[in-house]
């Protein structure tokens, strides 16, 4: 005897939580980031780079 395959319910349902996770957890990652940069000194972004200006730029760019 097979095991029933999951109804197109339950795969839409497990997409669509897996969706939510990834999201959590990409945002999670960026406030973390974010935390990180904003608490660098301008002297340690520009050996990074990187202008403290730029720092929303390259979050949102990342977390696409």
């Amino acid at each position: 005897m097979t095991a029933p395959k999951p109804s197109s319910f339950h795969q839409r349902l497990i997409h669509a939580l897996r969706g939510w996770r990834r999201r959590v957890v990409n945002s999670r990652r960026t406030h973390a980031d974010s935390r990180q940069l904003a608490g660098m000194s301008d002297h340690d972004l520009r050996d990074l780079g990187i202008g403290r200006s730029e720092v929303p730029e390259l979050l949102d760019r990342h977390r696409h």
